[in-house]
């Protein structure tokens, strides 16, 4: 392949490789659950949801999507195809652009009308801001060749850009020095407010960061010297000794080199204090700041949104990365070396799940104790929180490594299943029979845990948490371990 393809080829290619990994399913799955969503408000809580909804999964589609396919692509030698061709990396990129912007303009489009808001304003705030995000993922990804790399920088780079935004829109801060941040420009226009300024500085972001994206970021030309960038690296797991004792300590090794090299063991360390500690601003000093600023008295519902945060947001994420962290070595090539040793083969599945929820129930009981967020039934109730919890936490792996085919249809259903794994938290909210329609899932389960006011009570959400858990298991269409056997060249 020496010619170089024209940017119509290339967008058709682009949107087959989206149809083929998932995207445009996930993008349709995401924009669906949250058209409910909007829908089940009053209309007059609408028009203020739907911004933060656009900002944080219309307009960031491409910051999931962009970094799972470079990451693929040089995994599965498309990066290196591309450098024979004399493809210009800036249509490249103008291409995958395009694409996802296209994707995040029709859900808004949907979503707007239902709010009753919609306007070329947020139109217009909706493709800057997710062009934006996607130039932004595209040089936090680099030339990692692991998305746990991704995301250890993906902290660093929300509090700088994304927290200015926040502070501004919901009113914490009010200072100019805000507006340095081009996210909070991009808000402003997602509520319908657009000032020439914003828009000229969001555009000055876009074409700075473009520069840069094509240089460094999005290179599908040979580097100096002819080094091959973003090469995927061998994983090596040396069983020390027989058993799955010594199969389980050399996994372990394996995920600890990978949680360090790739920073993030640090990450999840100071994330969930820092998430405990926000809560625990909300559930002091944040009550009375709410109700002179807002007139809105949050302590009635103090105990929804620290299930939220603890009981299903925390496992939710750590579910989500274990994971991520199958389909990378699947990916990588580790599942593929072991998978001649099918007793290896299940020891990695039975210590990936009990490590998972393992961390997941400390987080849990950690991340209560940091909040003060005390429970009604004592130790017993925060224990039955953390079991809840590291219940919840399997759901996600499973679907993950069970269903997903790689790492970007791994992100598409993180995007599909954000709403049918937090919406149970509305169980708050919802009096008499037509609640107990939250106990489905599990993580309505583990709401209740938090709730639960006796001994008896926090059991009984166990056991119910444990069910719910142990039939989405089974009704996944392909099992962990099968999922894990589906190996690249199609053999099982």
């Amino acid at each position: 392949m020496t010619g170089r393809p024209s940017p119509a080829a290339l967008l058709a290619t682009e949107l087959k490789l989206h149809r083929r990994h998932g995207v445009l399913a996930g993008t349709v799955a995401m924009g669906v659950m949250w058209s409910l969503v909007l829908l089940s408000l009053p209309p007059g809580w609408r028009p203020t949801v739907a911004p933060w909804i656009l900002f944080f999964e219309v307009s960031a589609l491409g910051f999931f999507f962009v970094p799972a396919l470079a990451v693929s692509e040089r995994g599965n030698g498309v990066t290196a195809a591309l450098r024979l061709t004399r493809l210009s990396p800036a249509v490249a990129l103008g291409v995958r652009l395009s694409a996802l912007s296209l994707y995040a303009l029709a859900v808004a489009a949907v979503l707007l009308w239902i709010a009753g808001s919609a306007g070329p304003v947020a139109m217009s705030g909706v493709a800057l801001a997710g062009v934006l995000f996607c130039l932004i993922a595209v040089l936090m990804v680099g030339r990692a060749d692991s998305l746990t790399a991704f995301f250890a920088r993906a902290p660093g780079i929300a509090i700088a850009l994304l927290l200015p935004a926040l502070l501004d829109a919901g009113g914490l801060i009010d200072s100019p020095l805000l507006l340095l941040s081009p996210a909070t420009a991009a808000f402003e226009m997602l509520r319908g407010r657009a000032g020439v300024a914003g828009v000229v500085w969001i555009l000055l972001w876009i074409a700075g960061l473009s520069v840069a994206a094509v240089r460094i970021g999005f290179e599908v030309r040979p580097a100096r010297g002819g080094r091959t960038p973003g090469r995927v690296r061998p994983q090596i797991v040396t069983l020390s000794g027989n058993g799955r004792w010594a199969a389980a300590r050399s996994f372990a090794r394996v995920d600890a080199r990978t949680l360090v090299t790739d920073r993030i063991a640090l990450l999840l360390l100071a994330g969930i204090p820092l998430i405990a500690l926000a809560l625990r601003w909300v559930s002091g000093p944040g009550i009375d700041w709410m109700q002179t600023r807002y007139g809105v008295d949050l302590a009635p519902d103090l105990p929804a949104i620290a299930a939220f945060v603890l009981a299903i947001h925390v496992p939710v994420i750590l579910g989500s990365m274990a994971g991520l962290l199958f389909l990378e070595d699947r990916d990588s090539g580790l599942l593929p070396a072991i998978a001649v040793a099918p007793a290896a083969l299940r020891t990695l599945v039975v210590y990936r799940m009990a490590a998972t929820m393992l961390a997941t129930a400390l987080a849990v009981a950690g991340g209560m104790w940091v909040a003060g967020v005390g429970h009604p039934a004592g130790g017993v109730g925060v224990a039955a929180t953390a079991a809840t919890g590291a219940a919840v936490a399997t759901v996600p792996a499973v679907i993950l490594a069970g269903v997903a085919r790689d790492r970007v249809q791994g992100m598409a259903l993180m995007k599909a299943i954000t709403v049918p794994l937090y919406l149970p938290v509305a169980w708050w909210f919802v009096a008499g029979p037509a609640g107990w329609l939250f106990a489905l899932a599990p993580t309505g389960w583990s709401a209740r845990a938090l709730w639960a006011g006796t001994a008896p009570q926090s059991a009984i959400a166990v056991v119910g948490c444990g069910v719910t858990a142990s039939v989405l298991h089974f009704l996944m269409p392909v099992s962990v371990s099968g999922g894990l056997r589906r190996l690249p060249g199609g053999r099982r």
